[in-house]
């Protein structure tokens, strides 16, 4: 699989991890694993409902996780959110 961004997803996590050199770092070890086997239990990906219905979300830690959409090989990020932002 291939990892994609979009200009609102950079947008998102710039602000999230302004001055958080950790956070940055989870991020990045997250978005391996996500690349290398989407079903990695530590990842806690889960289909969302509603009108995201065609997204994902994994986990990064504590209420953030990353969305996206997989398009044949490619892996689509879309937001950087908190759990009860979607």
């Amino acid at each position: 699989m291939r990892l994609r961004r979009t200009p609102y997803f950079d947008k998102k996590l710039a602000k999230r991890i302004k001055g958080k050199p950790q956070l940055k770092k989870k991020v990045s070890t997250q978005l391996k694993k996500l690349v290398l086997d989407t079903k990695h239990p530590s990842l806690k990906m889960h289909k969302l409902k509603g009108k995201r219905s065609q997204e994902y979300a994994i986990w990064v830690e504590d209420n953030l996780r990353i969305t996206f959409q997989i398009k044949k090989n490619v892996i689509l990020l879309t937001d950087f959110i908190t759990h009860d932002e979607y």
